[in-house]
């Protein structure tokens, strides 16, 4: 599962005792270990690398920028971090509560439908560059690393476990006996970039490689072979131009960044329904829609227009735990609301106001009075003299 000192493996009872209760495994991942848990009620899911933090300082400050990192990620596709710790030099995770099947799983049967792989590739895409966003590579980005859920009006959507963990192994090898690991799942190794195989660091375009090769495996429903055709894509006929770009040999020849690569897709969905009117990817309502973040009666261009960044508000890392925790700073995730603010300050000097007013109508009143009234009583001074 994943060593501390001495090489023992702590049950996850333990390692947890006084704050988590464990609920049990994930099916998850492959590096990573997996669990529902909750805390004083609240669900949620334990992520528990393979790693014992107690080798190297330098492994440590690299997992604590990892947590920080993923605690700022901006995203409904990547599940909202709620603690990160060390705990006798094993590290964690914890996140909000995710439920839904992985995406092999959903692939043993049968290939998608069309809509479903542009819709699922589009949140992958949303996850990555949050992730990008922050400096974070996946670097394990595979089926197995997945989580489909259906939404309430039918559709599909994805969430993206495992950022930036298979990086973070590689690169402490003194931290962990999983450092030469391919990836996670059945098909790993044809997920990988080529510039991998050599050493290469794990950089954004690694992960673009890795969405092509999704792409090609939830249409074809296998991963792709040395020789692309551009069999098996009659509902998409432009997906094997994207797929081939993403996944080119050199890295500078594929997409800049997620978000293009997110509004090509988001465009070869629209133009795939209007050349092809057997499948009903895109109803006729939606011409006068949106199809995510591009707006249908503007594309009048060649070219697809720039991606939208999302707003979803950040997660955070609340606390750390152990003997040792992570030196981190908590993120703050809630933006200071100026409207609020504008108007408490409008108010306080509104009652400043009406409190010098006040005062300066009584200590006139008190002025005017003293100056009307009477003279004391007594003699004058000529009845003074006459007696």
């Amino acid at each position: 599962m994943f060593p501390s000192r001495g090489g023992a493996y702590p049950p996850p009872d333990e390692l947890f005792a006084g704050r988590y209760a464990v609920d049990g495994p994930l099916p998850w991942g492959g590096l990573i270990t997996y669990y529902r848990a909750s805390a004083e009620g609240t669900p949620l899911v334990l992520c528990v690398l393979p790693m014992d933090l107690t080798r190297s300082v330098r492994a440590e400050a690299a997992f604590a920028h990892m947590a920080h990192g993923l605690g700022s990620v901006r995203a409904r596709t990547v599940p909202r971090i709620l603690d990160a710790g060390v705990i006798d030099g094993v590290p964690y995770l914890a996140f909000r509560e995710t439920r839904g099947t992985l995406l092999s799983a959903l692939l043993r049967d049968r290939p998608l439908s069309s809509l479903a792989v542009l819709r699922l590739a589009s949140d992958v895409l949303e996850a990555l560059q949050s992730g990008h966003e922050q400096g974070l590579v996946h670097g394990d980005l595979t089926p197995q690393n997945i989580i489909v859920a259906r939404e309430r009006d039918g559709g599909l959507t994805a969430r993206v476990v495992g950022m930036g963990v298979l990086p973070l192994l590689r690169e402490n090898p003194e931290a962990s006996a999983h450092a030469a690991h391919t990836g996670s799942g059945k098909h790993a190794v044809a997920y990988m970039a080529p510039e991998l195989f050599g050493g290469g660091r794990f950089e954004a375009p690694a992960d673009l490689y890795s969405v092509g090769a999704l792409l090609h495996h939830m249409v074809i429903g296998s991963p792709p072979a040395l020789r692309n055709t551009d069999e098996g894509f009659d509902d998409i006929p432009g997906l094997p131009e994207v797929i081939r770009r993403a996944m080119a040999s050199r890295p500078r020849d594929r997409y800049p960044d997620a978000a293009s690569m997110r509004a090509a897709l988001e465009w070869l969905e629209v133009e795939s329904a209007k050349q092809n009117p057997s499948t009903q990817d895109i109803a006729p309502w939606m011409e006068a829609s949106r199809v995510g973040s591009i707006p249908v009666p503007t594309l009048a261009s060649s070219r697809p227009p720039a991606h939208l960044s999302s707003q979803q508000p950040a997660g955070k890392i609340l606390s750390t735990s152990g003997a040792r925790p992570i030196p981190i700073r908590p993120t703050r995730t809630e933006e200071p609301d100026t409207g609020a603010t504008r108007g408490w300050l409008q108010l306080l000097l509104l009652l400043i106001l009406l409190g010098t007013l006040a005062f300066s109508g009584y200590w006139l009143h008190v002025r005017k009075g003293s100056e009307q009234s009477p003279a004391p009583v007594g003699l004058e001074p000529e009845a003074r003299d006459a007696t």
